[in-house]
């Protein structure tokens, strides 16, 4: 699968950080780079079998997850989602369950019948829908990163390639995988306040 962060935190103390959930929370909250990969990391399982689950591409993993955490980082910048004691993991799996829902009504996959799927009215994933599918989203706001951050993100968070692999291939100008991956970290940063500026933009 395209996401292949496991090295990235063999090195780093990301479980040890964010031991409880109110750390982990607090982490998301200031929008630290490790605290949004730990938790992508943790829910990863669960959103590779909801697009299962749902009929969808298994393409479509990276997106909703995604597109999920920009949700969720949005919910908990406006205060609309507080911590209470509960893992944000969880959370984040549900927001992913409800995307996939729209996805699946968006490209009218129904392998399985909507009656049992629960339905959502949360108005963030009805505006989602107006302005486009989470995919096109998604690599709108990598577009307008720019490289060398929408090259690095790409490489390994959708086309799967490892930091190894880059490099070896020389597919940047990064000559090993650990300034690979500081540059992949700064440009997560980037990617987050891009986001904020596109909902603040389109209203969302």
């Amino acid at each position: 699968m395209s996401l292949t962060w496991s090295d990235w935190f063999s090195h780093d103390s990301a479980s040890t950080r964010f031991a409880t959930h109110e750390a982990l929370f607090e982490g998301l909250k200031k929008e630290d780079n490790a605290a949004i990969l730990y938790t992508q990391i943790k829910v990863l399982p669960s959103v590779k079998k909801l697009t299962k689950d749902y009929g969808l591409p298994l393409e479509q993993v990276d997106d909703i997850l995604n597109q999920s955490t920009l949700i969720l980082l949005r919910k908990i910048g406006d205060g609309s989602y507080q911590f209470q004691n509960y893992a944000p993991t969880t959370y984040l799996i549900e927001i992913a369950r409800r995307v996939a829902l729209m996805a699946t009504r968006a490209l009218k996959k129904t392998t399985k019948p909507l009656d049992n799927i629960p339905e959502t009215s949360d108005p963030d994933f009805e505006a989602l829908l107006r302005h486009s599918e989470a995919a096109e989203t998604v690599n709108l706001l990598l577009g307008k990163m720019g490289d060398p951050c929408e090259q690095v993100i790409r490489f390994h968070h959708i086309d799967g390639l490892s930091d190894e692999e880059v490099v070896q291939q020389q597919l940047t100008k990064y000559l090993s995988p650990d300034s690979l991956k500081n540059k992949r970290s700064d440009c997560m940063k980037k990617l987050v306040l891009i986001a904020q500026q596109w909902k603040t933009s389109t209203n969302i």
